[in-house]
């Protein structure tokens, strides 16, 4: 595999601004080569005489000129250009160049080393020079006739110099060859036009020769100039990524303090407990009080719990090797924040188990930290050594690797072991807190936490098998069920079109899920990270081609059970109870507890639900409202589930007084879930106190609700005056989502923005989807206007319903592809790429949370994901390689360190004060990553200065944004502010 995709598919989405840009360190090298290749090529010859041989041309090896100092520097610090060996050089002389010692090389940069006495007169000896240096006195005139054209055939037979060697020293000496064997330099200058060179150490120059070396002269100025920018290039890249990796491991030293002080806490806290428990096991006689006195001081009205609880949950093996660790001192913190899901008391305990389980979870989530960190040292590090190769094999430099061994090896990001012995210290807590001191069990839990990519042909061969016949056998039952609608037994009909209407509802949900899996696939070609975004588990989590197999065996299934229903095989009674049998073999499969079919997933998904179910109880995380928008788009389905109990409740019996024209239950079934996403709503609301956007964005569903609940009373009684305020509370309800989806879930029509209507940032390379979504979007929610339209029917026609039920699918699916892709830009504007899980103790020093700096913070107004720009300007090479880098790299901060250059560009693209950040269009672009924070930010200090009293104000509204921790995840405090770069 070439390394440029590699490092594409091994690096960490979040952090790809701070790699090595390689493709453009590539394009830089090019520009070498194209350089060299020129500088090599054979010059236009100038009025050139057809009785002369062409004239020899320089050739270019390897001119390096790398700077010491950051900001230019000239080829003459390190010395002279030179050629390289030439193609007919020998072995020999080859192996003595590699074996020269180090005191005779020029300075890095320099072609060759400064040449000897000895050499130079070997040099005048081969080359034979028509006009030395030192004029030698000549027996010859220099007013005789010239010599004639055989005569300097002769001479010119004296010439030992291989092709493409006439600049620099030759590297094929004669020793037979004396000084009195040399022609006489006279012969050359009494026709210096018959023979010319580009470059000569004569005194004797024509205007024609000056003019020659003046061409072959701007080539070598051009290389030198090429280099200068290769290697300007380099030094800015590795102190981009210096800078990055130093800044994560200061959070990573940080955050490992805190986890280890969490932990001695956990200990000593069970320690007491248990030795607690052992002194009341004996003193039998007075158990019981000290029970109460304990309760009573520490958990209060929860006291008589606890007798349940020491006889249900005994201490276990892991809690006796904590009762055997050395307890250790803690002192309690002074602030006021907490960290747990539940507005507790400040000096009510958290539970052992609970506290247990949520550091173990830390623990993972740090190491998995750490690992990514890791990798990306080691990708960087190879980026650079591969370039520094690119570049030697084009310059054919010697010694190679020179960058590497003088700055790349002796940088802090290649030498540091802090990250290896942090990795090193985190398996020795995991082993001696979670697994009993067994270290190897720890180190193979922990290392199992990225599942490595792997073969899935034979899963995709079974869902082709599946979906195949599946559909084959939809179509099939499909015919069979509309030729039942024209049969003459009217109850048969009826029976048929009732049971249509449920298998309808079926098939949308199952569409979804097949969609679903359809952008899993686009976010994973565009490595958009939405395990990370939607929280799975990276030990367990799915590939999108198996995740898609559950979708292509439920429509395996349902095509089955569809086409046995409308074939009519078996009793006519078996007839009605097909649907049925569908959904009992889907639920005993999702909700199935035995350890098999992928159970951790389909138990989170199982889970996922019953959070959604009892939304306002839980703490909103971004799974819950992605969940309760879907459900949004399946009013269809969830009105079946009223229809579908409705008919098998009464048997079969008159099942047209389930139907939307007489239930009121069917539309307080289709307005469940916005009344789950409003609720969702309020309880952000409760967490956080923010009424943008949180009540707001109740208002949206709120406006939902009202558009259900009058679909519905227009559909029981019909009269106009009711379809008059149905359309106009669907009219301000299609703008009001509309204006939200554009703005806030997309981030869209960002004033300023790089690409026009859009934003900053975006990651997919064809523009046009972002176009299409943008209009497809406000039409399809506009879709309920064929309800008005079709007022002749009660039902306004299943058939319509199910259409625009189906439209509102599409819709879903098209903004589910950019609602994740806009979340996952916001984790790149923050390099967000690991969770920060809650600690379950209150200390005064709390891990710091991975933000982005004052500096990125401060360019994130008008540079937010200008990654790409960035990239090209920094590279500062062809439109070609400007073009390449837009489509190749996903638009993204800018860099912490940007050079002058690149700033003007910035400058030049968008505006850079921080008011209009914070301005309400800024803020409406930013609205998507509060939707499922967990606890509002503390307010800061105020600062002493204006200007960074706004800055603050601006950290205290962005600190979260787009994270996925929990409700109790420290907000604030000293220790808890931005990283200050």
């Amino acid at each position: 595999m070439k390394f440029a995709k590699e490092l594409e598919h091994n690096l960490v989405p979040e952090w790809r601004i701070k790699y090595l840009n390689y493709k453009s360190g590539k394009s830089y090298v090019k520009a070498v080569s194209r350089a060299i290749n020129r500088a090599n090529a054979t010059p236009h010859s100038i009025n050139r005489r057809p009785d002369l041989p062409p004239p020899e041309t320089s050739t270019i090896h390897g001119p390096s000129s790398l700077t010491n100092q950051h900001h230019g520097a000239n080829a003459e610090t390190y010395g002279p250009l030179r050629p390289g060996p030439p193609a007919t050089a020998s072995l020999q002389s080859e192996q003595e160049s590699l074996t020269r010692s180090p005191g005779d090389e020029g300075g890095y940069g320099s072609i060759v080393p400064t040449p000897s006495a000895e050499s130079s007169l070997d040099a005048q000896h081969q080359f034979e020079l028509p006009a030395p240096a030192i004029h030698v006195p000549s027996t010859i005139s220099e007013d005789e006739s010239p010599r004639t054209s055989e005569s300097l055939r002769k001479s010119s037979t004296h010439l030992d110099v291989p092709p493409n060697s006439s600049m620099g020293p030759a590297l094929e000496n004669n020793p037979k060859q004396t000084p009195q064997q040399r022609p006489s330099s006279s012969s050359y200058a009494a026709s210096p036009g018959k023979l010319r060179r580009m470059l000569t150490t004569g005194h004797y120059l024509t205007r024609t020769d000056t003019v020659k070396i003046g061409q072959s002269l701007q080539p070598l100025e051009v290389v030198r100039v090429r280099e200068r920018e290769f290697f300007e290039f380099l030094d800015s890249e590795l102190d981009k990524v210096e800078t990055f990796y130093r800044q994560k491991e200061e959070q990573a030293g940080t955050r490992l303090d805190a986890l280890r002080e969490q932990l001695h806490v956990m200990r000593d806290r069970r320690y007491q407990e248990l030795a607690e428990a052992r002194r009341n096991k004996e003193s039998e006689r007075t158990r019981v009080q000290d029970d109460k006195a304990w309760a009573s001081a520490s958990e209060g009205p929860q006291s008589w719990i606890n007798p349940i609880k020491s006889k249900i949950f005994k201490p276990g093996a892991n809690s006796e090797a904590l009762f055997q660790m050395a307890s250790t001192p803690v002192v309690r913190g002074r602030g006021a924040w907490r960290q747990d899901y539940e507005r507790r008391p400040y000096d009510e305990a958290v539970s052992y188990r609970s506290a247990k389980r949520k550091l173990k979870l830390a623990l993972q989530e740090f190491y998995r930290g750490l690992e990514l960190l890791k990798s990306y040292t080691m990708l960087n590090r190879t980026a650079f050594r591969k370039l520094n190769k690119k570049y030697d094999k084009v310059t054919n430099a010697r010694p190679a690797y020179r960058y590497m061994n003088e700055k790349v090896n002796k940088s802090w990001f290649v030498n540091s072991d802090v990250v290896d012995n942090q990795i090193r210290i985190v398996e020795d807590l995991y082993a001696r807190y979670f697994e009993k001191g067994n270290h190897k069990i720890a180190v193979g839990k922990l290392r199992q936490l990225n599942r490595q990519p792997r073969d899935e042909s034979s899963n995709a061969f079974r869902n082709g098998l599946c979906i195949g016949i599946g559909a084959v056998f939809t179509l099939e039952g499909l015919v069979n069920g509309s030729e039942l609608l024209f049969q003459p037994d009217l109850e048969l009909v009826q029976q048929t079109s009732y049971l249509l209407q449920i298998y309808a509802g079926y098939f949308l949900m199952l569409l979804l899920f097949f969609l679903f899996c359809v952008n899993c696939r686009l976010w994973t070609a565009s490595k958009i990270n939405y395990p990370f975004i939607f929280e799975f588990d990276t030990r367990h989590d799915l590939d999108w081609r198996q995740l898609v197999t559950f979708p292509s065996f439920f429509l395996l299934l349902f095509g089955l059970i569809f086409w046995f229903n409308f074939t009519r095989l078996g009793s006519e009674h078996l007839f009605l109870y097909y649907p049925i049998i569908l959904i009992g073999i889907t639920l005993f499969i999702i909700f199935l507890p035995a350890p098999i079919l992928w159970h951790r997933s389909r138990r989170w998904f199982a889970y996922s639900h019953w959070r959604l179910f009892f939304a306002g109880f839980y703490p909103v995380e971004f799974r819950d409202l992605f969940f309760g928008d879907m459900y949004c788009s399946l009013a269809y389905a969830t009105a079946n589930v009223e229809l579908f109990f409705c008919i098998y409740a009464h048997d079969w019996n008159n099942p047209s007084q389930c139907n939307s024209s007489r239930s009121r239950l069917m539309g307080f079934f289709s307005a469940l879930p916005p009344i789950w996403r409003a609720l969702q709503c309020l309880r952000r609301y409760y967490d956080t106190r923010d009424i943008f956007p949180h009540l707001v964005n109740c208002g949206k569903y709120l406006m939902t609700i009202l558009t259900t609940i009058m679909l519905s009373v227009y559909r029981i009684d019909g009269t106009d005056g009711n379809l008059a305020v149905y359309i106009t509370i669907a009219t301000v309800n299609a703008i009001y989502s509309s204006i939200w989806d554009l703005f806030m879930d997309f981030s869209f029509l960002q004033p300023d923005a790089r690409y026009r209507y859009l934003r900053n940032m975006l990651v997919f390379k064809q523009r046009w989807i972002y176009y299409g979504i943008m209009v497809l979007d406000p039409i399809l929610r506009f879709g309920w206007i064929f309800y008005a339209i079709f007022t002749y029917d009660a039902q306004h026609n299943t058939l319509v319903s199910f259409l625009v039920a189906l439209s509102e699918i599409i819709r879903r699916i098209m903004w589910a592809l950019i609602r994740i892709e806009n979340e996952h830009c916001g984790n790149v504007a923050q390099y967000k790429a690991s969770r920060d899980v809650p600690l379950p103790y209150h200390i005064q020093h709390e891990p710091l949370i991975e933000r982005v700096s004052d500096e990125d913070l401060t360019a994130e107004g008008h540079a937010e994901g200008t990654a790409t720009a960035v990239d090209v300007a920094t590279a500062g090479a062809s439109a070609r390689a400007r073009e390449e880098a837009v489509g190749e790299a996903v638009s993204q901060p800018q860099p912490q360190t940007p050079s002058p250059h690149v700033e003007g560009l910035l400058h030049r693209k968008t505006k850079t004060d921080l008011s209009r950040a914070r301005s309400i269009r800024g803020i409406m672009a930013e609205a998507h990553r509060r939707d499922f924070e967990k606890k509002r930010p503390q307010p800061e200090p105020v600062a002493e200065h204006p200007e960074a009293d706004s800055g603050d104000e601006n950290d205290d509204d962005d600190e979260h944004m787009g994270t996925t921790t929990p409700p109790n995840e420290h907000p604030g405090g000293s220790s808890d502010r931005r990283f200050r770069s």
